[in-house]
């Protein structure tokens, strides 16, 4: 009753309202006050932004509060006026997008007309929000070294942030991912102009831009205002660039060679015994720019930006792919290409109406699986295309009342298309070596959103004219298209082969094979939906210290209750739990087993309360305290839950033959081993399976994962152009959508009773097709827990030197946190309790580096020379370590072992980790890697060619110090005897750049500006 009492409050809101809030923005406010430190109400102030001519003006209240609302993002200059008073200006305050800037006024009363001049930029610490993070500017944008030039990456610079790799294999051009409260980058917000940017498949940001189009960036990692909404982690709230009064453009071009690069490890260990090792062929060549101004001066103004990438490299074969087939050639051409760009136009109106329009497209194409332990012929072909298309109306009514409404659409499209030598079977060996038809191609998935944004925000004057502002609006999302397709090549035969199997898989006396199945069908799944969110904010000043920040937001998304009565599997377990078959097993299986006797049902209870406060310790801006709590829901991306039981659902795909024997397939007309090539109807085991049988299935009534999340702060300005900060964040996530193996043998004694085909049985229903521990339910049942201390120090640019250095000690847990792509499948220790098990709840492999630091500069060097390092550190990351046995007999080797080992060095040399003991292995993923650094730098020089001509000479070394930092490493403790074995954490891949994945790299290049 509660719940719908809230929600008829604030829809009676929004209808009361003129709907339509600073999404794409900024504010200033203040007060106007005398010598004496008394209000003057009445004054006139204005802020003007010289390069556009955009102008408001506002005039202060009864007791001398202004407030300049939805300026667009850009450096202003104030005035104050009053009739017997000096006017007083501030120039060059820079107004960043989403925050609000606190800036006073002090008249004093003029014998004469007179004009006080002030130089003064925004102050560095907002005394009206208790969020958590930090603006990128276009400054640190432009200066400091940018791997690949994505701009989200310059993200690990704000506390709190890691860096991660991009887990989506289909986004080649988008390598690098901000980690934020314990994910890796899937949970996070991606606004662009006040617009969604954001992959609903997989998670994560969708378009990349220009970095010639990006102005500033804001990353706001907790507590963030009701505002925000469909995110769980953090919020990156992008600003493009508009143009200006002035014609002004860019040129750049930026090259990278094999001579600019140390060589790498996997090119070493590649190197036949007795030779030296070379470096493989690679060029790299990015270039492109910008070009802006008025098309009417004040009025408006264009602007445009292009980038395009060229990268031609060779991966090089691993020793095991050139000893299985020997014919392929070391090393094979690999292409990325991608072009990127966008055009904008905005309008000044007037003084009250702002109006932007926006169109960029990114395409990029890309080999597919181009890994060195998959021969070529397997490698597929990528391609995607992303298009955007973003409308922002700003109107001010007066009397501090903001309309802002956005409308954009946004259209994503990728394909994965075969190897045409490809040919029809694939091979996977067990030392990772793959060859043959792409079992991933074809495959394509296709968004299509329609999104509406509007806002409305209004001042209240309350006791002592302190008062409230008042924000409230919604979003709408239209997704006709979420769409996700694999077509199987009817035909192909994928073979599982057995250790030390030839690559022909031709012998007669061994058992080469031990696994063949043919899929057929189509796999298609369309979940079109509907995405609402409202909300409510209200800042309420308590007093000139005390700020607070009080909000509610509620989301909905609808059209992911999908129907499943095509999916047998679905059906039987419906009727099962109905009738109660599932009573007798576990609590905490029965519960969630049960929860599939519900019918479909949209999750309708994601009512967000949110807290906060800000107190200015000493009333003059310089040292606050912040802090709060709040409920923050997520849009759960469908690859986690949903989508595969959509394709499931679908009732056409599904395995068409399939034949399965640990100890190698036989022949049914002789006795012997079956080999590759061979006819299937050969097999003694082959089932036949049916296009309708594929083994996943939601729970109807699937949750949206949501964070709890509290944060208590520190901020001290230590010089006008300094601060510190720390913060203590936590949260506490819940309803995290995963898939976990719940059909496990519970009979340690040999005999095959998998959970839950067991239970189905026992109530008359015939088991699980296929009965194994693949097929598998999806639920919200995950949770996980993030608990940091963040310490900071931002200087700004000021007598030619900006420094930013951040230090956060944090721990990171989940129960779904082992796999790369964040959906734990196979690591459960106890079928019976599968939830609750302390053990479960274990270190993120991803995201939990004990100890993260990050220290960046921009130094203006004589004679026009520009430094600019960065330089990063985090502790080990977690290792999913397992035994080797299926020591609880469930039907899964995934059992963690009794000790728990970490790297305690690496010969840079030969690459070898030193391991050592760590103690009693207590849950999942209990082994620790190495650390991790890399320190990269910029040197630029900067040449004045004509007035306004300047060209850049730039210079950049990533990974400077060539540090090694494996990515991965072998996790399995022992052998089938228990013996340790000699491969337990010796690295298997090493991280870095994309292109080149480990070494120190070079580029050098030139920017033109004009």
């Amino acid at each position: 009753m509660m719940k719908r009492l809230c929600l008829t409050g604030l829809v009676s809101l929004l209808i009361c309202a003129p709907a339509l809030a600073q999404q794409t923005t900024g504010s200033v406010t203040g007060r106007v006050f005398d010598q004496q430190g008394a209000a003057v109400p009445g004054a006139t102030v204005t802020a003007m932004n010289p390069d556009t001519g955009f102008m408001r003006t506002e005039a202060s209240d009864s007791v001398g509060i202004y407030r300049l609302t939805a300026l667009p993002v850009g450096v202003y200059d104030l005035a104050v006026e009053l009739a017997g008073f000096a006017t007083v200006t501030k120039n060059g305050v820079a107004v960043n997008v989403a925050v609000i800037h606190t800036i006073n006024f002090e008249l004093r009363v003029a014998a004469v007309a007179e004009t006080v001049n002030v130089i003064a930029g925004a102050p560095l610490i907002s005394t009206m929000v208790s969020s958590v993070g930090e603006v990128v500017d276009l400054q640190r944008i432009e200066r400091l070294p940018l791997n690949g030039r994505q701009f989200a990456s310059l993200a690990a610079t704000v506390p709190g942030v890691g860096l991660g790799f991009l887990t989506d294999p289909t986004k080649q051009g988008a390598s690098l991912a901000p980690q934020i409260n314990g994910g890796n980058g899937r949970n996070i917000n991606f606004v662009v102009d006040g617009g969604d940017n954001n992959d609903d498949t997989v998670g994560g940001q969708l378009q990349q831009f220009p970095l010639e189009a990006i102005q500033e960036f804001n990353v706001q990692t907790q507590r963030f205002k009701a505002e925000f909404g469909r995110t769980n982690g953090g919020v990156m709230n992008v600003v493009t660039k508009s143009g200006t009064n002035m014609y002004a453009g860019s040129f750049f071009e930026l090259l990278r060679d094999r001579s600019l690069n140390a060589l790498t490890r996997t090119e070493k260990l590649a190197a036949p015994a007795g030779q030296n090792p070379a470096k493989s062929s690679y060029l790299r060549n990015q270039f492109g720019g910008s070009f802006g101004g008025p098309i009417v001066r004040d009025r408006i103004h264009f602007f445009v930006a292009y980038e395009r990438t060229q990268e031609d490299r060779k991966q090089t074969m691993s020793t095991a792919v050139l000893s299985l087939f020997p014919q392929t050639p070391t090393s094979a051409p690999v292409e990325f290409r991608e072009n990127v760009g966008t055009g904008k136009v905005s309008v000044n109106l007037n003084a009250d109406h702002h109006l932007t329009f926006r169109y960029s497209r990114n395409t990029n194409s890309f080999p597919y699986g181009a890994t060195s332990t998959a021969t070529p012929d397997s490698w597929a072909t990528g391609k995607n295309i992303f298009d955007s298309i973003n409308l922002n109306h700003n109107w001010v009514l007066g009397g501090s009342r903001l309309n802002e409404l956005i409308l954009q659409y946004s259209d994503f499209q990728n394909r994965i298309d075969a190897s045409p030598s490809a040919g029809n079977a694939f091979l996977q060996f067990t030392n990772g070596v793959q060859t043959g038809y792409n079992p991933a191609a074809p495959q394509r998935t296709d968004q299509h959103k329609f999104q509406v944004r509007d806002d409305f925000s209004w001042h209240m004057t309350g006791l002592a004219g302190l008062g409230h502002d008042f924000k409230t609006g919604f979003s709408f999302i239209y997704q006709p298209h979420l769409l996700a397709i694999a077509e199987t090549q009817r035909g192909v035969v994928q073979y599982i082969m057995a250790a030390g199997a030839p690559a022909c898989g031709c012998s007669t006396t061994a058992a080469n094979v031990t696994q063949v199945f043919v899929l057929d069908g189509t796999a298609r799944a369309n979940l079109p939906n509907n995405q609402y969110g409202l909300y409510f904010q209200d800042d309420w000043r308590a007093s000139d210290r005390l700020t607070l920040n009080l909000g509610v937001r509620y989301d909905l998304v609808t059209g992911l209750d999908i129907d499943q009565s095509k999916n047998p599997n679905f059906v039987k377990v419906q009727q099962a739990a109905q009738a109660g078959a599932f009573n007798g097993l576990s609590a905490p299986v029965a519960a969630a087993l049960n929860r599939f006797a519900e019918s479909p049902q949209s999750d309708r209870d994601n009512i967000q309360p949110r807290l906060g406060a800000v107190y200015d310790l000493r009333g003059n801006g310089r040292d606050i305290i912040r802090g709060g709590w709040g409920i923050y829901h997520d849009f759960g991306y469908t690859n986690a839950g949903i989508l595969p039981p959509a394709i499931a659902a679908s009732g056409t795909f599904g395995f068409a033959f399939a034949a399965v024997s640990g100890g190698g397939l036989t022949n049914n007309t002789d006795g012997s081993f079956y080999q590759v090539g061979q006819p299937l109807s050969n097999l003694t085991n082959l089932v036949a399976g049916t296009n309708s049988v594929f083994g996943f299935w939601a729970d109807p009534r699937l949750e949206q994962p949501y964070q709890i999340q509290t944060n208590v702060g520190w901020d001290h300005e230590l010089t006008p152009n300094t601060r510190v900060s720390a913060d203590y964040v936590n949260s506490l996530g819940r309803d995290l959508n995963y898939r976990p193996r719940l059909n496990q043998d519970l009979d340690p004694s040999g005999v095959t009773a998998r959970q839950i085909s067991t239970a189905l049985v026992a109530a008359g229903f015939t088991a699980l097709n296929p009965n194994n521990s693949s097929n598998r339910p999806a639920l919200s049942v995950g949770q996980s827990r993030y608990n940091a201390l963040m310490l900071s120090m931002r200087r700004r640019m000021s007598q030619g030197v900006d420094v930013s250095a951040s230090y956060t000690l944090s721990e990171s847990l989940s129960t779904i946190g082992a796999a790369s792509d964040e959906l734990n499948t196979a690591n459960i220790q106890d079928p019976r309790n599968p939830f609750d098990d302390p053990r479960q709840m274990g270190p993120n492999q991803l995201t939990d580096a004990r100890h993260r630091f990050t220290l960046s500069a921009v130094i203006e060097a004589p004679y026009g020379v520009r430094v600019a390092p960065i330089f990063f550190y985090r502790s080990a990351l977690p290792v999913p370590l397992r035994d080797g046995r299926d020591l609880n007999a469930d039907g899964d080797p995934f059992d963690i072992p009794a000790r728990a080992f970490a790297v305690d060095s690496v010969d840079p040399d030969t690459g070898t980790a030193t391991i050592k003991d760590i103690g009693a292995c207590e849950t999942v993923n209990c082994g620790r890697s190495q650390p991790q650094s890399q320190f990269n730098l910029r040197v630029s020089r900067v040449f004045r060619v004509a007035n306004r001509v300047n060209i850049e000479a730039i210079g950049e070394i990533y990974n400077l110090f060539n540090a090694l930092n494996p990515a991965t490493s072998n996790a399995t403790v022992n052998n089938a005897a228990g013996v340790q074995l000699p491969t337990l954490l010796q690295p298997t891949s090493y991280s870095g750049d994309i292109g080149r994945p480990e070494q120190r790299l070079g580029q050098i290049g030139f920017r033109v500006t004009f």
